[in-house]
């Protein structure tokens, strides 16, 4: 009886932490790996529930209880079922990654039926420190987000899903590393407060945190809905995502799968998870080695052991579903590869590239002319009368900058206006280049009312410093 009591009975939490730090030690020579505290809440809160049947026996149902009592972006979850209860710190020592990627651990048991115990592990690649921030506040709260990024990365971003589904950015104060702001949780319900930063692999998620205003947390994962297999699943996700917001489907483009399925083998090769490759580029370059002219581009990855979850993970990241929701974009590729993971174990890839590409209009000048002519009004200033002089010139200049390639205009451009009309008095000489006629709108002469004339100069062309296909735009 003494006997079976042993066997049945947990080791303790104690026990549980020493026997996962002698395992990393043993597996991760001169890893310096730290309890982490929010991640060891997370494994309580999962094995808790699952002892209790509210959570299945998954991954996804760890990650679940991690979004909820950690900042950590991407947590690894280890779980097991274990019998008898007391080889619980024994099971600890085979769930973390053998890849050893990672400073931080959480661990937690528990016993279920049949004299069984469940077993978590939690493990993260811990950089950027954030100050605490509570999961649950009082409805329209304010929080504070504030901590310094880990050495390598800057530029830090702060994006905000709202209970309504808004995605927002706001603006940080950054110095040195170190940022800081203040979100005002205006809405009761669930808010996403992701932090991005630019690192060597381009922009990455540093830090996740759910704060729920007004509204108790779940007190259990959502069912578990399987998506369609494979990318043709992940496609028709991204239609009902994009058809509950009001948007139009994406339309498949054969241009932008070859860029993310080149993308994600690319990825798996080196078993790096990033936007940026030193053999492809950033998704732009990519986007321009193939000749594919573009208003806009975005693009997400994803890892996980299938398409459909690394799609889930996307989706979980405000800044990702914004690129998901922006209403420019017109075309979707997605490619996929499967292959080692940076903490050794095996997944797959997934890219997800979505554009708007530039349609070239049959007479770019017209459409430049009529939008000069919309701001013009905006403004309540009288049109400008186009001169056909003025219209050779502009298109001189533009077709010697698109052939430079530079965007910059060659010469002296308002001079040589002067020289052909000498009734001008003044003239000023602006240079575009992008992806349509409206690109034009950001001139802050089409609101002063001191310009009588105008000249236009337009032509589709491309070069090495604005990509294929762009409209070159000169106004005089």
């Amino acid at each position: 009886m003494l006997l079976l009591a042993l066997l049945l009975a947990l080791p303790s939490q104690i026990e549980l932490e020493q026997a996962v730090q002698d395992a990393i030690a043993g597996s991760c020579p001169g890893r310096k790996v730290s309890i982490d505290r929010d991640l060891t809440r997370a494994c309580h809160e999962y094995t808790a529930a699952a002892s209790t049947g509210k959570a299945a026996l998954s991954g996804i149902a760890v990650s679940f209880y991690a979004s909820l009592e950690s900042a950590e972006p991407a947590p690894v979850a280890g779980v097991a079922r274990v019998s008898p209860p007391s080889r619980a710190d024994r099971a600890v020592g085979e769930l973390f990654p053998r890849a050893c990627r990672f400073n931080r651990v959480g661990v937690g048991a528990a016993l279920i039926e049949r004299g069984e115990a469940v077993v978590c592990t939690l493990t993260a690649d811990h950089e950027t420190d954030l100050s605490p921030i509570p999961g649950r506040v009082e409805e329209f709260d304010v929080v504070q987000v504030a901590g310094r990024l880990a050495p390598g990365l800057t530029n830090p971003r702060l994006f905000v899903t709202r209970p309504t589904g808004e995605v927002e950015e706001i603006g940080l104060t950054a110095s040195g590393g170190e940022f800081v702001t203040k979100v005002a949780l205006r809405e009761t319900g669930e808010h996403s407060l992701e932090i991005l930063a630019d690192g060597a692999g381009g922009p990455q998620v540093v830090a996740l945190r759910r704060v729920f205003a007004g509204v108790k947390p779940p007190d259990a994962p959502p069912r578990e809905v399987k998506l369609g297999k494979g990318l043709d699943g992940v496609e028709a996700a991204i239609a009902r995502l994009r058809a509950s917001r009001g948007l139009p489907a994406l339309e498949r483009d054969p241009v932008l799968d070859a860029a993310a399925e080149a993308h994600s083998q690319e990825m798996a090769r080196t078993r790096t998870f990033a936007h940026v490759l030193p053999a492809d580029g950033t998704p732009g370059d990519r986007l321009r080695a193939r000749g594919y002219a573009f208003r806009t581009a975005g693009e997400n990855i994803g890892l996980a052991e299938e398409a459909g979850g690394a799609h889930e993970a996307i989706v979980g990241s405000p800044a990702h579903l914004a690129n998901l929701l922006d209403p420019r974009h017109r075309r979707l590729g997605l490619g996929e590869a499967r292959g080692p993971t940076p903490d050794g174990t095996e997944g797959v890839y997934l890219t997800e590239v979505l554009a708007a590409p530039i349609v070239a209009s049959k007479d770019p000048v017209a459409d430049v002319a009529a939008l000069v002519e919309v701001e013009r009004k905006k403004h309540g200033l009288k049109p400008l009368r186009r001169d056909r002089t003025l219209d050779l010139v502009a298109t001189h200049e533009v077709l010697a900058a698109a052939q430079s390639g530079a965007v910059k205009l060659s010469g002296d451009s308002a001079g040589l206006a002067l020289e052909k009309v000498p009734e001008l008095s003044s003239a000023v000489a602006e240079l575009y280049v992008g992806g349509g006629a409206d690109i034009v709108a950001a001139s802050k002469n089409l609101a002063e009312p001191r310009w009588t004339r105008l000249g236009v100069g337009a032509v589709y062309a491309g070069s090495k410093e604005s990509g294929p296909g762009r409209l070159w735009v000169v106004l005089l």
